[in-house]
């Protein structure tokens, strides 16, 4: 419509005039057409969408939420902390389990308990603050200590964020245990030198929030005697194997 209205002022006005008002009016619309476009590859895309990090995130202790509610704000809390048992204090409903779940799980769980007194209640969570996922690294490597998982990914990068290797490392005894409960974990010996070798085709081995990475003394060459050192540097823990 407004193409046709341009063309029928236009008639009768003198070429320089008409390519004047044809260049200003191209001008003008080319916003407007690159913003629809944009538009429309957002929309395609699924613009703006979380990452899948965002989307597959659970939840941890001392994670702190903002709870808001649509239709009763006397009842949001912008700062509610995950207490170390992993749960929630909500107002006039009882604790609920928190740790473990994505935030979208969450949300269903809290407006799931909330519905038993309230009508159809709309309920955003969000994740404010989060405690850093690590994974610890000890034994024989150049820097023991404490490495945040998202800079560590894998097995071998946690050991390349920990030094490397010392040259009494015992790369084909590596042991990797991860937490199955509290004060248990779950040990795997694992043969380094295999993902060393160029074009060896061996999978990546993905760490994961609390895994131990521990590289015994290549002078243990016995399994008791790993497992004996591999003790001092979890104590306190059971080991399942």
């Amino acid at each position: 419509m407004l193409f046709r209205s341009a063309v029928k002022k236009l008639q009768g006005r003198p070429l320089w005039q008409a390519s004047s008002l044809v260049c200003v009016g191209l001008f003008l619309l080319l916003p407007v057409l690159l913003l629809a476009q944009t538009q429309k590859n957002n929309s395609a895309s699924g613009l703006p969408s979380p990452t899948p990090a965002e989307q597959d995130y659970r939840i941890h202790k001392g994670d702190k939420l903002s709870v808001k509610f649509l239709y009763q704000p006397e009842l949001s809390d912008a700062a509610v902390v995950v207490r170390p048992d992993g749960k929630i204090s909500l107002s006039m409903i009882p604790e609920l389990k928190a740790e473990g779940l994505t935030v979208k799980e969450l949300k269903a769980v809290v407006e799931k308990a909330y519905a038993e007194i309230l009508l159809a209640p709309e309920i955003n969570i969000t994740l404010v603050e989060f405690v850093p996922q690590r994974v610890f690294v000890g034994g024989q490597v150049t820097k023991p200590g404490s490495y945040d998982l998202r800079a560590g990914q894998t097995l071998l990068q946690a050991v390349i964020l920990a030094g490397g290797f010392t040259p009494d490392a015992h790369r084909k005894m590596v042991l990797l245990a991860r937490p199955v409960n509290e004060r248990e974990l779950k040990v795997e010996a694992i043969d380094l030198t295999k993902l060393l070798k160029p074009g060896a085709g061996q999978p990546e081995i993905f760490l994961q929030d609390g895994d131990y990475v521990f590289v015994p003394n290549s002078k243990l060459s016995k399994m008791t005697s790993i497992i004996s050192a591999f003790r001092a540097f979890v104590p306190g823990y059971g080991l399942q194997f």
